[in-house]
């Protein structure tokens, strides 16, 4: 990660890169959620995919793991190659509202609850959950992002991965796909559910998402690998 400066929209990193989200063909993004102190998994996600991909969304519950991350790049300059130019993250549950990252310098981080951003041409909201009760099913997500005009959201907070794909009404008629995505937990999964992230990519020459989930294992050798994972397509309540 080249520059270590919060910029106004609360994103992280490359102001030319956070700049052109926008007007991009196709932005790669990494998706990951809930790593609860599970800094070396978070580093090994950065280490194995972090340099094929434009962006980091960081769903949140895991912002000291983070910056730690950010800290060990800016001296280990190929861990710091490792980690996305730009990052959008949000306050968990257990996140606090600022934070500080040391380097040579400090940079002191405001941590907003939620963020919403372009990429692609597509209209991004980014948020943990707890607020929207995401406990018991993404109903009050869903009508969220139709009051804001979101395409997708990208969530976390109940550790279990799930992609869901609505579609609104317009006025016009038009039936406009929604895409909620939770990455799950790379730390800590519930309800029997292995432990994940998530590859997203956005296109302006498609109006749905392109997404790809990964399991994180051991080997024999006590490596970590990464294995293509299919998440739950329906709606989870942990709640009923």
């Amino acid at each position: 990660m080249r520059e270590i400066i919060q910029r106004e929209n609360y994103g992280l990193g490359s102001k030319t890169l956070l700049d052109s989200l926008s007007s991009m063909e196709s932005v790669k993004i990494l998706l990951v959620s809930d790593s609860h102190g599970s800094r070396i998994i978070l580093r090994e996600i950065f280490q194995k995919f972090g340099k094929s991909v434009d962006l980091l969304c960081f769903c949140g519950d895991g912002i000291p793991d983070l910056v730690d991350c950010i800290e060990q790049g800016f001296w280990d300059k190929e861990l710091g190659e490792c980690i996305p130019e730009a990052m959008f993250f949000v306050q968990g549950n257990g996140d606090n509202s600022t934070a500080m990252i040391l380097t040579d310098d400090r940079c002191s981080l405001f941590v907003p609850v939620q963020v919403s951003f372009n990429a692609a041409g597509k209209e991004v909201f980014l948020t943990h959950g707890h607020k929207f009760d995401v406990y018991y099913g993404t109903k009050d997500l869903y009508k969220n992002a139709v009051s804001i005009g979101a395409d997708i959201v990208f969530y976390g907070h109940t550790h279990i991965a799930n992609a869901q794909i609505k579609h609104h009404t317009q006025s016009n008629g038009e039936k406009k796909p929604i895409s909620l995505l939770n990455p799950g937990s790379c730390s800590i999964p519930r309800g029997g559910m292995p432990h994940t992230f998530a590859i997203v990519t956005l296109s302006k020459a498609q109006k749905e998402v392109e997404y790809h989930y990964y399991e994180i294992q051991r080997d024999e050798t006590g490596d970590f690998i990464f294995i293509p994972y299919a998440p739950p397509e329906k709606e989870v309540s942990l709640i009923w």
